[in-house]
């Protein structure tokens, strides 16, 4: 009898397994994650959370990582988190805090993403007639609909380009890193 020796990660990947070193949710985060996953769903509506990737895996049909587990809390406690305290003006909403020259609004997202200076405006007049980008990052619909985002206050905007910027980095914004 001859014996075949086959590579586990390629064992596993036939199996449909995926990364041999992923690994499942540790219960803290699995519990974490359900407290945090009911909260949005209480405050914003049940289907704002999206799926629920603790109880029906990822879209891909298999169950969530650890690591994928973690990166969708931290979008969950972002979209809990109490939006930034704004004053309003007629077409534009400003911080009540000084801006520097790099500052973009959202934790960490680069200036270059701000397309429209500070006007978190969502009216027709900064609107993209023909693809409907708007707001002060000039996010798609789209887009925000994927990433579960309000648009409508300058807080969503914020916390939208800063899920945006931490999934694809700058070059979503057109030059801007890409």
């Amino acid at each position: 009898m001859k014996r075949v020796i086959v590579p586990v990660g390629a064992a596993l990947a036939a199996l449909g397994a995926g990364s041999a070193l992923a690994k499942p949710p540790t219960r803290a985060h699995a519990r974490n994650y359900e407290h945090a996953y009911k909260q949005v769903a209480r405050k914003f509506g049940a289907r704002t959370p999206g799926r629920n990737i603790l109880r029906d895996g990822t879209a891909k049909g298999r169950a969530a990582t650890d690591a994928e587990m973690k990166s969708s809390l931290a979008v969950l406690h972002r979209m809990l988190a109490p939006p930034p305290t704004v004053t309003s003006s007629t077409s534009t909403a400003s911080y009540s805090g000084s801006y520097s020259s790099s500052y973009a609004g959202a934790s960490g997202v680069p200036a270059c993403a701000s397309e429209s200076g500070t006007d978190y405006s969502t009216g027709p007049e900064n609107t993209n007639a023909s693809s409907g980008a708007t707001g002060r990052y000039q996010i798609v619909p789209s887009t925000a609909a994927a990433y579960g985002c309000d648009l409508s206050t300058a807080g969503g905007q914020d916390a939208c380009a800063t899920t945006i910027y931490e999934h694809q980095g700058a070059s979503a914004w057109v030059g801007c890193g890409g």
